[in-house]
């Protein structure tokens, strides 16, 4: 069974690159241009993701936010930063965080850490 990944990133080529190196590694991928388009796909009927690789510096709706309602939701995050202030908010939130600039192997790990830890909000766990 592959894991559904959704990818939330407002700049397409990073998006892309993060997707493609997701898909290269076996998962299937949803990608969504901000917060708005992330809500809709959560909330739509038969979506259901495994967790959210979430950008932390967006325009609109703060990734910080963002970030607290996919766990609310028990998806778990991985976020992606390079921000000191991200990084603090993301261990404060027990969220996984993976550092800007990233090889497809820390992705994927961290994408794998957040998948087998229920305590960053694996359905299921």
């Amino acid at each position: 069974m592959h894991r559904h990944i959704l990818v939330v990133d407002d700049d397409g080529d990073v998006r892309d690159v993060i997707v493609n190196m997701l898909t290269e590694s076996g998962f299937m991928t949803t990608a969504a241009p901000g917060g708005v388009v992330m809500r809709d796909l959560i909330a739509a009927q038969g979506t259901p993701f495994d967790a959210i690789v979430l950008d932390c510096l967006m325009p609109g709706e703060a990734s910080a936010e963002l970030a607290l309602h996919a766990k609310q939701m028990e998806l778990p995050v991985v976020m992606v930063s390079g921000s000191h202030e991200m990084m603090a908010f993301a261990e404060d939130n027990g969220l996984q965080l993976l550092r800007k600039p990233f090889r497809m192997a820390e992705l994927i790990e961290a994408v794998e850490a957040a998948l087998a830890s229920g305590q960053f909000g694996q359905r299921g766990a």
